[in-house]
C-alpha cells in the first residue's frame, strides 16, 4: 500500500522522536574499519576456538559481535567434483539397501543435496542406494510424512524440524540413536561431538535420549540495507527498537520526498508478520515466553508483549513500515525500498541472486532484532536427520547416508555452494577463503551463540498460526492502542482452549 507524501510532512513537524546515531560499544574504530580481511578472518576463528571450548554457550549482546562490512555479490563455490563416502566397517546385511529420504528443501540447496546424494550412491563401498525427494517445505513435508504414516509407507530418513522429529519419536515412529552415536567405529565421538554448538546439539534429546542430529540451523535475522543508512546520516546498525524506528522513519521519508514518485509509502521495514517475526519482537521487548509445558497453561497479556504490539501498531501507522504487491522482498530490497526486511539464512542466496539482477551494488548485513539494553534476539529453527524404525539392516545403512552427510568433507561443499551454517563447528578454519569472499556471511556464523530454538512444543503450528493473526490485527488501521490488550487476552483465551483440546 502506498500513501501521499502529507504524512510525512505532518509527522516531520510533529513527531518528537529524533534521528540519531547508533552507538554500539563493539569496538567500532577497531573492527569496522579493517581493511585487511585475513585479519577479520583470524578474529572470526579466534571466536569460534572459544565456542568449541564452551560446553554451552552463554550470553553474547550484540555490542560483542565481531563485524564487517559484506561485499556485493560474488559467484557461490561449485560443489566438488567429488567427495567419497569413507568405508566404515559395517554389516554385510547393508549391501545393496535402497532407502527413501525425504526432506523440505528447494532450488539451490535441493540441487547441492541432490548432487551430494548421487555421490555418495556412486562412491558408498557397502552398495547402499539413496533415493531422495524433495518435499516443496517443512510444512508440507510433515503433512507428507503423517499421511506415509497412515498408509505404512514410511521414508527410511528425514531431515525434519526438530520439533516433528520429537513429535514422531514419542509415538515410536523415530529410532533412538545413542548405540549408533556411542559406536567406536562408525559413531560420533565425544569430541566430535563437541563441535556442535550446544545449543543445537541438546535440542535433539527428550529425558535424556538422542531420536535425531543436526541438519541444519536457519536463523530468523534482519536484512539491512548498510550503504543506505550510512547515507541517511546512521553509521550503526539500530541497537534498540526506538533506534529501528527512527532508522525505518528516515528511510521512509526519504522516499517520500525524493524525485521517484513510484517508491511513496516504502523504505522502511516490509511488514512481517510471521510468526516466528512476532516471537522474536515480542522477546525485544522482554515478552514472548512460551512454557515447555502448555497443559500449565500460555500467557500472552503481559506488559511485555503489549509494549511489543505497540511497537508494531506505531511503526505501522507511521508509514515507517509497509506492505508490498510482491511476495517476498528481494527485489524491493535490492531497489531500495526497504531499509531492512525480516528473513532467514534460507534468503541469502536468493538475495544476491536478485542484488545480480537488479544491479544493486549496496553492502548489506544481516543484524539481529534490536532486544533491551543492547541485547540481540536471534531465533533458530533446526532441521534435523532422524531414522524411521523398520529391520536393523536398514537403520543401520541410514546410519551410515547420515554419518556421511555429517562429514567434514560434505559439510563444507553445502555451505560453499548454499551460504548454509555449517552444522559442526570444526569445518570453519576451512572456510577461511570463502569468508574472504564474502565477509558478509561472517554474521551468519557468529550469531550461532546468540540464537535460540523455536520452542520444542507440539502445539507450535496452533501457537503459530495464532501469532500470525495477531500480526495481521494489530496492522489494521481501525486497531487502536487501547485495543491491544484485548487482542493479546482474546489470543490466550483460544490458544489455551485449542491446546487443551489437543
Amino acid at each position: 500500500m502506498y500513501y501521499s507524501r502529507w504524512f510525512f510532512r505532518l509527522y516531520r513537524h510533529q513527531n518528537s522522536l529524533s534521528i540519531q546515531h547508533n552507538v554500539i560499544a563493539i569496538g567500532h574504530d577497531l573492527l569496522v574499519r579493517l581493511t585487511h580481511m585475513k585479519k577479520s578472518v583470524f578474529l572470526l576463528l579466534c571466536l569460534f576456538a572459544f565456542m568449541v571450548a564452551c560446553t554451552q554457550a552463554g550470553n553474547v549482546s550484540q555490542a560483542e559481535i565481531v563485524t564487517q562490512s559484506p561485499q556485493p555479490v560474488a559467484s557461490a563455490t561449485p560443489l566438488p567434483t567429488q567427495i567419497h563416502a569413507t568405508a566404515t566397517p559395517i554389516p554385510a546385511e547393508t549391501d545393496g539397501v535402497v532407502l527413501q529420504f525425504w526432506h523440505p528443501w528447494t532450488g539451490n540447496k535441493a540441487s547441492s543435496i541432490a548432487a551430494l546424494v548421487a555421490e555418495f550412491n556412486r562412491s558408498n563401498e557397502q552398495g547402499i542406494f539413496i533415493e531422495e525427494k524433495s518435499v516443496a517445505d517443512e510444512n508440507f513435508l510433515m503433512s507428507e510424512v503423517l499421511d506415509a504414516l497412515e498408509q505404512e509407507n514410511m521414508p527410511d530418513i528425514l531431515a525434519a524440524p526438530s520439533r516433528f522429529n520429537r513429535s514422531l519419536y514419542q509415538q515410536g515412529v523415530v529410532l533412538a540413536l545413542d548405540d549408533l552415536i556411542a559406536n567406536p567405529e562408525t559413531g560420533i565421538s565425544a569430541e566430535q561431538r563437541r563441535t556442535f554448538p550446544t545449543v543445537f546439539w541438546d535440542e535433539d534429546v527428550l529425558e535424556g535420549v538422542r531420536y535425531a542430529v543436526p541438519a541444519e540451523y536457519n536463523l530468523n535475522i534482519l536484512f539491512y540495507n548498510q550503504s543506505w543508512a550510512q547515507e541517511l546520516g546512521f553509521e550503526n546498525p539500530p541497537a534498540s527498537s526506538e533506534e529501528f524506528l527512527n532508522q525505518a522513519c528516515a528511510a521512509a521519508r526519504f522516499n517520500a520526498f525524493d524525485a521517484n514518485d513510484e517508491n511513496n509509502g516504502t523504505g522502511g521495514w516490509i511488514y512481517n508478520n510471521e510468526p516466528v517475526t512476532m516471537l522474536s519482537w515480542m522477546q525485544a521487548f522482554g515478552g514472548g515466553e512460551i512454557p515447555a509445558d502448555l497443559n500449565r497453561g500460555i500467557e500472552f497479556n503481559t506488559a511485555e508483549n503489549q509494549d511489543a504490539m505497540e511497537f508494531l501498531r506505531t511503526i505501522y501507522q507511521l508509514d515507517c513500515a509497509w506492505t508490498g504487491k510482491e511476495s517476498t522482498p528481494y527485489a524491493y530490497f535490492a531497489r531500495r525500498y526497504a531499509l531492512f526486511y525480516s528473513g532467514s539464512v534460507a534468503d541469502w542466496q536468493r538475495q544476491l541472486a536478485l542484488d545480480e539482477i537488479e544491479g544493486n551494488t549496496d553492502e548489506w548485513i544481516i543484524i539481529p532484532y534490536p532486544g533491551q539494553d543492547g541485547d540481540p534476539i536471534v531465533n533458530s529453527a533446526t532441521l534435523s536427520y532422524a531414522i524411521t524404525r523398520s529391520e536393523p539392516e536398514r537403520e543401520q545403512a541410514a546410519w551410515v547416508f547420515i554419518r556421511w552427510m555429517l562429514s567434514d568433507d560434505v559439510q563444507i561443499a553445502i555451505s560453499e555452494e548454499t551460504y548454509s551454517i555449517p552444522v559442526t563447528l570444526a569445518i570453519v578454519p576451512e572456510l577461511a577463503d570463502m569468508m574472504d569472499q564474502h565477509p558478509a556471511w561472517q554474521r551468519l556464523v557468529q550469531y550461532l551463540p546468540l540464537s535460540r530454538p523455536l520452542p520444542a512444543v507440539s502445539s507450535w503450528n496452533i501457537l503459530a498460526s495464532l501469532l500470525k493473526d495477531v500480526g495481521w490485527q494489530v496492522s489494521q488501521f481501525n486497531v487502536a492502542a487501547a485495543d491491544i490488550p484485548t487482542i493479546l487476552e482474546n489470543l490466550d483465551t483460544i490458544a489455551n482452549e485449542v491446546i487443551h483440546d489437543n
